[in-house]
């Protein structure tokens, strides 16, 4: 490994320094995967998508020396290629090293009086000794109060303040606010030992302790045996009264009599207006949610009242809605694809009917607010709201906008947090839970942080997959189910021995499901085939950063004065291809515009969705792209995830191909068919049950080609799920959104085609007017086929009227001179122009016709098959033919400038027409 540093790289394997910096950049940026590994040799082959083609690049680790070889064009032996490869292997080999080190592939076997993982009993007093540094070495404040017995105010490095009260400080005795102690199971806290260190390291500390006495009698939750107490230090000097009344409750050290610790509540009204004893709110809340939880189990046998949805819920939906009814905390853990939104939304109106909730709050991620806002809005009469701007907005969105449901992602919950809390929701719904990695984040801390009623958990990843984070996620359900950790880890967890202890796997998970039975409901796609359609469509509505947005609205400002030309030519018309090109590949990558950056939130996007349905629920997965530089950088991620798959492109050929689909379809460990549009035609998918469209294509044809390829007879599973990633604020939305995939209009207009582009007038203004609608500018007023004869003003001059025109054609001779053609010529091109301007100040909405049958309709086809010198001549004498009725009606002649013998020229390589002409009196 030695051999393969960074230095190595630099200054041995590199050509030259500036080809190390430009290998770095492609490492960090580029478009590259590793295609094979053999760890054994140390031997990496990497493909690579180059500026001139496709290269293969290795990389060989010797005992003495480093051999590599690439295949690009380069003369040089250590090319850009090869320093990214032999970055990436660095990278590779540092990690394997890594995983060696966790998980060894041969376990030396324990010594005889020690075993390999701590017991339970280790892990508590690691976790004791935790708190124990914690309180010497983070931040707080200490608001003192009269003396060192009693109630006293810690505050914490986030300002949090927690009342810490000192029974018996010598014997370190007390209890916080805080949930830690709540849940902890040790009787003490960090913020219980930071104070009694503060106080009892005060001058005088003990001597002023042995003449205190406890001013009251306190009643509070004990979280050391999970059960109310009493705590007094002179009880025998109370009123008798009182001490009957507290001897029915608790016992002479203070434990509480009954195992239904809801029973303290008659305590609480007897004696709530005597100032001697203090209850605990903090004992209140914990008693008042085991109240609610018998209330809501004595409702459970009811019936479920009708859903007040616009569609009809499958069984297993219906199922899952009543599991989750009468629960103050529900995961509903189903496969992606079976419908949890709806699941969510139906629970929600219920509980809407039920409790009389008023405020719901949806935190998901960014590209999923837009999904969840038009599924409420298409399936409900409720009005859903995505919070969204800046800080006056977002206030305005929570308190002055109508509607039940705010919708908003995980990383505004950190920034909202005292927002969120002054709206008081509900119930919280947390979608997509699995996709926030370590749940103990300051967002999941801020999430978990949030005031509710009711709160609902959507993830679709398996619970015995991530324990750490399942532990938080239930919390948020049920803080206390799964408490104190430290059980929880001495009950699932191996943790390693030696100084960086580490899960290295799992245990008893059969008794972690049944204890989560009570809230996680959970089906597998397998479990409900029978009543899933042929095909689900998901939208990943994915927000862009900052440099895409610019770089896109570049283009944009490039593209609309293009579309505002009332004329275009075949350039302007490839210009808007390749605009409209790039406006699409930024949304995917910066790297396919200007193959130095890389970035990409649709890649982290489907990162998470990989780890979904692929790793957690060994799925096949076909992912298209139609660039073969994204599904390179695609390709690069899946090898980064340890991802067996294969790769299609144009590239491949024909009588390969066959082999990339026998090793998808055959090989259980190959998950995922990376396809450009050369798979989506002709091929046999049937292996994969779920289809990735990195972006959509223009033409519907296309898309329905490449679901095809999955969707089709043989296929074994009965659903298929559809993704679809839509980049918003972008060109994507605007195809979405305006043409819903219903048309093929820009079927190759706007694909990767050929550099001509041809179509009839009408076609090319349809598509134009729809562009500028999508861009926001006004359409151009289409042009009408004809004007009926009676709507023409009786005063219009009669070679203007068509009427007469048509009359005066019917009667012309077959062979006419060729003055009079030229006259004629110029009525008709007249009487054409008048219909346009008939058609424009009466709004006529006829279709425009296309260049053919405008021919047709006004004479102009007696040029048809006529040379551009006679089409010229032509012109020209209808030219001179206006200079004569202009100098009759003026007494001025118009014509030609000087040094020029013609008024109109056609150019004879582009057929552009030019007109100079010297008007009147200039």
């Amino acid at each position: 490994m030695q051999i393969l540093s960074k230095q190595f790289i630099e200054n041995d394997l590199a050509d030259s320094k500036l080809i190390f910096l430009r290998g770095e950049n492609l490492y960090q940026h580029g478009s590259y995967f590793l295609s094979e590994a053999d760890f054994s040799r140390k031997q990496f082959v990497f493909q690579v998508d180059g500026a001139y083609g496709n290269y293969t690049t290795e990389i060989l680790l010797t005992d003495t020396d480093v051999i590599s070889s690439c295949t690009c064009p380069y003369p040089g032996k250590g090319c850009k290629h090869v320093v990214a490869a032999a970055l990436n292997a660095r990278d590779v080999l540092l990690k394997k090293e890594m995983q060696d080190k966790i998980s060894p592939a041969k376990v030396d076997e324990p010594l005889l009086d020690e075993e390999p993982y701590l017991s339970e009993e280790e892990i508590m007093i690691q976790a004791l000794n935790d708190r124990e540094k914690r309180a010497k070495t983070e931040s707080f404040e200490l608001i003192a109060g009269d003396m060192i017995k009693g109630d006293h105010l810690v505050i914490n490095k986030n300002h949090k303040k927690y009342r810490v009260t000192l029974h018996d400080p010598q014997n370190k005795k007390g209890h916080c606010s805080c949930p830690d102690y709540m849940t902890n199971g040790f009787g003490t806290c960090k913020h219980v030992q930071f104070l009694i260190r503060s106080l009892l390291n005060e001058p005088g500390a003990d001597e002023k302790i042995s003449r205190e006495t406890f001013p009251f009698i306190d009643i509070f939750w004990d979280s050391k045996v999970n059960a109310p107490r009493l705590f007094a230090e002179q009880l025998s000097k109370e009123p008798e009264e009182l001490k009957e009344i507290l001897d029915v409750y608790f016992q002479a050290d203070g434990t509480f009599r009954f195992e239904d610790v809801t029973r303290v509540m008659s305590l609480v009204n007897a004696i709530s207006d005597n100032k001697r004893v203090r209850i605990r709110e903090s004992l209140i809340q914990r008693i008042d949610r085991q109240i609610l939880l018998k209330e809501l189990e004595h409702f459970s046998d009811k019936d479920i009242p009708p859903l007040p949805l616009k569609t009809e819920l499958y069984a297993y939906q219906k199922q899952g809605v009543a599991f989750g009814l009468f629960k103050p905390g529900a995961l509903i853990g189903d496969e992606m694809g079976l419908g949890k939104t709806l699941q969510a939304i139906a629970l929600t109106l219920l509980k809407k009917e039920l409790f009389g909730f008023k405020r719901v709050v949806i935190v998901t991620l960014a590209s999923l607010k837009e999904q969840w806002k038009r599924e409420i809005e298409k399936f409900t009469n409720e009005n859903a709201v995505i919070v969204e701007g800046n800080p006056k907005q977002r206030k305005c969105n929570y308190f002055n906008d109508p509607g039940l449901f705010k919708i908003t992602n995980y990383e505004a919950v950190l920034r909202d947090v005292l927002l969120l809390s002054r709206y008081n929701p509900d119930l919280i719904i947390l979608d997509e839970a699995q996709r926030i990695k370590n749940f103990s984040t300051k967002t999941a801390d801020a999430v978990k942080s949030l005031p509710k009623k009711h709160a609902i958990v959507l993830t679709g990843t398996p619970l015995e997959n991530k324990l750490e984070d399942i532990y938080s996620i239930v919390q948020f359900l049920d803080p206390y189910m799964l408490t104190p950790l430290w059980q929880f880890a001495g009950d699932h967890f191996l943790i390693s021995r030696g100084k960086k202890s580490a899960v290295v796997g799992y245990k008893n998970l059969e008794k972690l499901n049944e204890k989560l039975k009570s809230i996680v409901i959970r089906r597998k796609k397998e479990d409900v085939l029978k009543d899933l359609p042929r095909q689900v469509v998901n939208n990943y509505y994915v927000d862009l950063t900052d440099e895409q947005l610019e770089i896109h609205e570049g283009y944009v400002r490039a593209l609309l004065p293009i579309l505002n030309k009332k004329f275009l030519t075949p350039v302007d018309l490839r210009r808007i291809q390749v605009l409209l090109l790039k406006m699409r590949q930024v949304c995917d990558s910066t790297f396919l515009i200007d193959r130095e950056t890389h970035i990409s939130p649709k890649l982290k996007e489907l990162e998470g969705i990989i780890d979904e349905m692929v790793v957690q629920n060994n799925r096949k997965m076909v992912i298209f792209s139609e660039w073969t530089t994204m599904t390179f950088l695609i390709a690069r991620t899946l090898s980064e995830m340890n991802i067996s798959f294969v790769e299609l492109s144009g590239k491949v050929p024909v009588k390969k191909r066959q082999a990339l689909i026998d090793e998808f379809t055959k090989n259980p460990q190959c998950r995922i068919f990376l396809s450009t549009d050369a798979g989506g035609t002709g091929l046999n998918l049937q292996a994969a049950d779920c289809v990735v469209n990195f972006e959509l294509p223009w033409n519907p044809a296309k898309m329905n080609q490449r679901i095809g390829r999955v969707n089709r007879i043989g296929q074994e599973s009965q659903c298929i799920n559809v993704i679809n990633f839509i980049a918003k604020k972008s060109i994507e939305e605007k195809i979405f959104t305006t043409i819903q995939l219903k048309t093929d209009l820009f079927k190759g207009v706007f694909d990767d085609g050929p550099d001509t582009v041809e179509f009839s007038r009408e076609k090319r203004n349809e598509m134009l007017n729809r562009l500028r609608e999508m861009m926001g500018e006004e359409p151009e007023p289409p042009v009408a086929e004809s004007v009926d004869p009676e709507e023409i003003p009786e005063d219009m001059p009669y070679y203007l009227n068509p009427e007469v025109l048509n009359r005066q054609e019917e009667e012309e001779e077959e062979e006419e001179e060729e003055e009079e053609e030229s006259i004629e010529t110029l009525e008709t091109a007249a009487d054409a122009d008048a219909q346009d301007d008939l058609s424009e100040s009466r709004g006529n909405d006829s279709k425009e016709p296309d260049d053919q049958d405008l021919h047709e309709e006004t004479g102009d086809n007696i040029l048809a098959g006529h040379s551009p010198e006679r089409i010229e001549t032509v012109l020209n004498s209808g030219m001179q033919f206006m200079a004569g009725l202009m100098e009759m009606a003026t007494g001025k002649k118009m014509g030609p400038l000087e040094n020029q013998e013609k008024m109109l020229t056609i150019d004879r390589n582009t057929g552009e027409v030019t007109m100079k002409f010297k008007l009147p009196g200039f």
